[in-house]
């Protein structure tokens, strides 16, 4: 008879356990008494090393979309010669496209416009804290962008601000299709990112609840060793293939750690 040592069959046990206790967890957040599943839950992840405040677990079923986008650049040298300046003479080298010494440069699908000078723009005076955001629309679309499904937030860094423009599909964000601007009060400092824009929306289902992808989460190999806390979850979408135009979309939960981490589990 063959015998296997104490610490197998221990692990073999603690595995079985939190096995059964997952298959048997009540994950839907329709039930009348879904503050108690969201306190369960919580204290089931307690107990395996992750804490999550039941304030960021969303209650409410979700609905994604079978949505596919398309790549905003459509022609390479047309997008550079629009954005470096029609009436001016550009040259290209490989993947950079150069005019006065300002360039626009491609790298796989990502794209930047680095300046040799802060560009003059009218959007970029009086720009603070304040304002950065609705500038920093309208910057965009002074050079093309559709910026009307984005979500637009800015940071201030002693005078320079970032702004991070996320495309969004019925107001939700796709993770991994986004731009960054470079302003200051002297212009624009430069851009760069990826734009995919909406090809078509497709139907509607179901997402996968907020308590599924917590669990698929804690049991998932991919998660850092030790006691982990999340910070926020937030349901979207990332682009499966960036190669491919149009390019179809995956449903997403993102969980993000208090030390700036993130996980994307399927919805």
């Amino acid at each position: 008879m063959k015998r296997f040592p104490i610490k197998v069959i221990l692990l073999s046990l603690f595995i079985v356990i939190n096995l059964t206790v997952i298959c048997t967890f009540p994950t839907s957040m329709s039930d009348n008494d879904s503050e108690e599943v969201v306190n369960n839950l919580v204290t089931f992840l307690n107990k395996n090393d992750i804490n999550v405040s039941p304030t960021i677990i969303d209650k409410e079923t979700k609905k994604v979309s079978s949505a596919t986008l398309q790549n905003f650049i459509e022609d390479r040298d047309a997008f550079a010669k629009n954005i470096l300046g029609a009436k001016k003479e550009v040259t290209k080298n490989g993947e950079t496209y150069t005019a006065n010494e300002n360039q626009v440069i491609f790298d796989g699908n990502k794209f930047s416009f680095v300046p040799k000078t802060p560009v003059a723009l009218s959007e970029t005076h009086g720009i603070d804290a304040v304002n950065a955001s609705k500038k920093g629309k309208k910057i965009a679309a002074y050079y093309g962008f559709d910026s009307q499904n984005a979500l637009i937030v800015s940071s201030d860094d002693n005078g320079k601000y970032h702004i991070f423009m996320t495309y969004t599909i019925e107001n939700l964000p796709v993770f991994n299709d986004y731009m960054t601007f470079d302003i200051t009060s002297d212009g624009l400092m430069g851009f760069s990112g990826v734009w995919f824009t909406q090809n078509s929306l497709g139907e509607y289902r179901n997402a996968k609840s907020v308590a599924d992808a917590l669990l698929e989460f804690s049991a998932s190999k991919d998660k850092p060793n030790g006691k982990i806390e999340i910070s926020d979850i937030t349901l979207g979408y990332n682009i499966v293939d960036f190669d491919t135009s149009p390019t179809e979309l995956q449903p997403v939960w993102r969980i993000t750690l208090k030390d700036g981490s993130k996980y994307y589990i399927n919805a």
